[in-house]
């Protein structure tokens, strides 16, 4: 059976704008798929280099520790403490420097530590005055929503007594 396309008008047209429609949601799909592509590295880039800062935070505390431990053990727990340079040496300072990179938020506190009957770090006991736990926060705004990174750790007085 041979078909007489001849009698098939406007097919052709129709045809074309199917086509189009077609092609025109698969680059708008592609579209969408490379800016949410986008979105995610830019959110990956800011949290790697949140992490970064969080890392090089708790590094300067332990380099403020090691030059000597009266600088960590006379900070008032929990009060906000900025790591900054000074003299060529890491300082820790209660005036904030303000954003790092006009983006980054960064600061570190102290707690008091406690040790049980055990000598396990404890919520309550007896106090060690030889160590404090410190944590690093670096906070950050990620279009809108306030986005943080936390580090925490314990430091020890190496001098014995």
């Amino acid at each position: 059976m041979i078909k007489d396309y001849k009698k098939q008008k406007g097919i052709g047209m129709v045809e074309i704008i199917v086509g189009l429609a077609v092609i025109a949601v698969t680059f708008w799909a592609f579209f969408e798929l490379a800016r949410y592509n986008l979105k995610i590295q830019e959110q990956s880039r800011l949290k790697i280099e949140a992490l970064s800062l969080a890392t090089e935070a708790m590094e300067a505390t332990r380099s403020v520790r090691d030059e000597n431990w009266t600088n960590i053990d006379s900070l008032t727990s929990g009060t906000q403490y900025y790591p900054a340079i000074s003299a060529n040496k890491w300082t820790l300072s209660s005036t904030d420097p303000g954003p790092i990179n006009g983006v980054y938020d960064r600061w570190i506190t102290t707690e008091t530590v406690f040790r049980d009957g055990n000598d396990d770090i404890a919520v309550a006991g007896v106090e060690d005055t030889k160590t404090r736990k410190i944590t690093v926060i670096v906070e950050w705004n990620d279009h809108g929503t306030i986005r943080d990174i936390t580090l925490t750790s314990y430091l020890t007085s190496w001098i014995i007594d």
